[in-house]
């Protein structure tokens, strides 16, 4: 994979990180939901290796679940089938009253991408387990500085899952 061409897709959360020691281009946009990837993943048809994450900022804008899933459902139609795309999880927010609902769409999204995946050939990267708290409610506090993004300590379990998978292939 010397020669292959690696975009990180997504949103803050992936636009807030330095991935170039994956010798990848970081695609990802403050507020991006998936009809914003939509709009640009022709950007994409490039890259050899694509990493996407998308779909929080749909479900704090209260986008209907099923118009999250038919987003999805046309991003990986997009996709050609000489590309190598990791799909990853949702991570979950920091638990409180308000975020109670949000977490519950994620987990839900997130059942459903890890399903959809299959009758795509896109490989299911679940990010979510790692980044819980002890109770198992919302965002482990250590990884994040304001509730939903994410601390360098955080990035560090992101980045070693994405190794993990991609010195494999």
């Amino acid at each position: 994979m010397s020669n292959t061409k690696r975009v990180f897709l997504g949103d803050s959360l992936t636009m807030r990180h330095n991935w170039s020691g994956f010798k990848a281009a970081n695609m990802g946009i403050d507020g991006d939901t998936t009809a914003g990837v939509l709009r640009r993943i022709h950007q994409t048809h490039s890259a050899d290796t694509i990493v996407l994450m998308i779909g929080v900022n749909d479900i704090l804008n209260q986008l209907p679940l099923i118009t999250i899933q038919k987003n999805y459902m046309k991003i990986f139609k997009s996709f050609t089938s000489d590309q190598k795309v990791y799909l990853l999880s949702l991570l979950p927010v920091i638990d409180d009253k308000q975020t109670k609902t949000i977490n519950q769409q994620i987990r839900t999204l997130n059942r459903w991408l890890k399903e959809e995946v299959k009758k795509h050939d896109i490989s299911f990267i679940d990010l979510y387990p790692l980044f819980l708290n002890s109770s198992e409610t919302g965002l482990d506090r250590q990884f994040t500085s304001d509730g939903i993004h994410l601390t360098s300590k955080a990035y560090t379990v992101w980045e070693g899952q994405i190794k993990k998978v991609l010195t494999k292939d």
